[in-house]
């Protein structure tokens, strides 16, 4: 794990993300990019840390400008603020709204964790809703890591991963690949987790040798496979996670998997906004 990025509105929310990130990066020496998404006309990147000078002549120019030297000034602030030995804080003002911003930068930076503050709600008011946590979801080739109502870096040594069946997918080991290396930096025990769908037919699978194997082509070490049952399985996950006092939940997304179709984007926007903990998600779809 080399590259994080935080998508940053400037606002408390969205601040929630770089604390976390932070704390990942201290125990993983990633670097972290701290980018803002506001239209501009100094190009489509533009380096906060740069100087800003350019002719305006129209208003809306300079309201731009005073925008970008605004929030310029926040983010420098932000790096003050969480600025630790050993831990490289790059800032950006990207000229994107959200959505086409924050893919093309997905593309082109080469990033391996998105980690960003979510007030799991749906307030279209807001910047950093839980609707914009699920578009980062729709459209990532890497985890997202989403925290709402801040965290507690102790509780980190327990992590849930709520796993499905998942067939024939290659790049399932990725996304356990990934989460390994954050467990690794919290020497956190991974407690894989499937809640059975009580419509299913699963006569034809072991489940238990089914995880076992899965943790075991990923390399996992720390770990252990539990099987439950309930009527609904999101609540399962997020009762287990209560019982074992998890500090972060985790899901593998692959909703187009035939009668196995559970791990949604609603599935972990659901997870968001009950459990109040950091939620991981890799979504199967964007690297198919």
């Amino acid at each position: 794990m080399k590259k994080i990025l935080v998508p940053t509105d400037l606002s408390v929310i969205a601040e929630r993300g770089l604390s976390l990130a932070v704390e990942i990066a201290e125990r993983s020496e990633a670097e972290i990019s701290l980018v803002n998404f506001t239209r501009h006309p100094f190009g489509k990147t533009f380096t906060a840390m740069g100087e800003l000078s350019s002719k305006v002549d129209k208003e809306g120019e300079l309201y731009n400008l005073h925008l970008l030297r605004v929030n310029k000034e926040k983010l420098e602030a932000l790096v003050e603020k969480y600025s630790r030995p050993g831990i490289d804080i790059e800032t950006a003002i990207v000229d994107e709204e959200f959505k086409d911003g924050i893919d093309e930068y997905l593309h082109r930076e080469n990033i391996d964790l998105v980690v960003m503050g979510t007030s799991g709600e749906e307030n279209a008011t807001e910047a950093f809703t839980g609707n914009h946590t699920e578009q980062v979801i729709k459209i990532s080739k890497c985890p997202v890591l989403s925290v709402r109502d801040g965290f507690q870096i102790d509780d980190f040594g327990k992590i849930v991963l709520a796993v499905n069946v998942i067939k024939n997918s290659g790049h399932v080991n990725d996304a356990l690949n990934t989460l390994a290396d954050l467990a690794a930096c919290f020497d956190a025990h991974i407690y894989l987790v499937h809640v059975k769908d009580l419509a299913a037919d699963y006569a034809d699978i072991n489940l238990e040798n089914f995880f076992t194997r899965m943790a075991e082509r990923a390399g996992l070490s720390n770990y252990s496979v539990t099987i439950s049952e309930a009527h609904d399985q999101a609540e399962g996950v997020i009762q287990f996670a209560r019982e074992v006092k998890a500090g972060l939940i985790a899901v593998i997304k692959n909703s187009k998997d035939g009668i196995f179709r559970i791990f949604s984007s609603h599935f972990s926007d659901r997870l968001v906004k009950e459990v109040g903990r950091p939620v991981f998600t890799f979504n199967l779809q964007n690297v198919e």
